[in-house]
């Protein structure tokens, strides 16, 4: 597709409108705390694996309302722990699939632990929050109405609890620790980010990341995107819309609690973003709403004729540059 969203000169500016809900870090705070008191311990089982310079672990760890949640530890076999670890999020419909997939980071002598989204189609974990077993899209109008019943609400609560997770594993530095992701990933990733800072109760905040990785990411100033593009997975939403035009004001409500360009206020860490101008599906002025919110140290690289693969092989170079000397200090 052609450039069709703001001249590059008015994204870098763009601000979203979504108003902040007065109590948002009340909501957080409570969904975070109840989710730590309920909490069990996180479970590593080693798997034999014909990734023979990789140790790879099944993962199990406590997220939402102490539902338990799956995932992948990949460690490389001979560095010397503890070790820096990148904590990945993933794409929309997508769960943590199989090891062989996740190579990259260890590839570089990094750890990866890769969270299952709870319900989704290639997802190992069931969401008791609805009864349901994995499925296919969508998602985004699960629990619309209700932030506190929304999808989102328990995704991102199970991914600030990976964090803390992960920091306090033996074979993790916790003080090495960055978070990544792309297009659902990495609006997870923001959420991540915010959950895991001030939006946290301070009890509960883990030790500070290193960085956030985020590219392309999805659910970002959400409404307007459902103005915007008639692809999914925003295209979920206008299709409810259309069908429940009574129910904008609850949405609206809603999003001002979960919005990606909400959270991002609340992203401390140093980020390294991704924004492709052709991408007809996160379009590029709802990931510039998230990067301009976004209140730590930031960099963004722009892709003028990157569809919603971004940058491709060329950001994940990138990525691997900005992070390696983090992680070495």
């Amino acid at each position: 597709m052609a450039q069709t969203d703001l001249p590059v000169e008015q994204l870098r500016e763009y601000r979203s409108s979504v108003t902040p809900a007065a109590d948002l870090k009340e909501f957080w705070g409570a969904l975070l705390t109840s989710a730590a008191e309920l909490a069990t311990p996180t479970t590593t089982t080693e798997l034999e694996s014909t990734l023979t310079r990789l140790r790879v672990y099944d993962l199990e760890f406590s997220g939402a309302h102490g539902h338990r949640v799956k995932g992948w530890l990949l460690l490389p076999r001979d560095a010397e722990e503890p070790l820096p670890c990148v904590v990945k999020f993933i794409g929309y419909g997508g769960g943590r699939s199989l090891p062989h997939e996740f190579t990259l980071w260890p590839s570089a002598g990094v750890a990866v632990a890769v969270m299952d989204t709870r319900s989704q189609g290639w997802s190992d974990t069931v969401d008791p929050g609805v009864d349901l077993a994995p499925q296919v899209p969508g998602f985004v109008t699960q629990g619309i109405t209700a932030a506190a019943n929304h999808f989102y609400s328990r995704v991102f609560v199970d991914a600030a609890r990976l964090v803390t997770c992960v920091q306090q594993l033996p074979q993790i530095d916790s003080a090495r620790v960055a978070i990544a992701g792309g297009s659902q990933g990495g609006g997870i990733a923001i959420a991540a980010a915010a959950l895991s800072a001030g939006l946290a109760p301070v009890a509960l905040r883990p030790e500070p990341l290193v960085g956030a990785l985020v590219d392309v990411p999805f659910w970002c100033d959400v409404y307007r995107a459902s103005t915007m593009v008639d692809t999914a997975p925003y295209v979920e939403l206008s299709t409810y819309l259309r069908a429940r035009p009574r129910d904008i004001d609850a949405v609206r409500t809603t999003l001002s609690y979960i919005d990606g360009s909400v959270l991002a206020a609340y992203g401390e860490c140093p980020s390294l973003f991704g924004v492709a101008l052709m991408d007809d599906i996160c379009p590029p002025s709802t990931v510039y709403s998230a990067y301009n919110a976004w209140s730590g140290p930031k960099q963004i690289e722009e892709y003028p004729f990157g569809d919603h693969n971004g940058g491709d092989s060329w950001h994940e170079l990138a990525e691997l540059e900005w992070l390696h000397p983090r992680f070495r200090g």
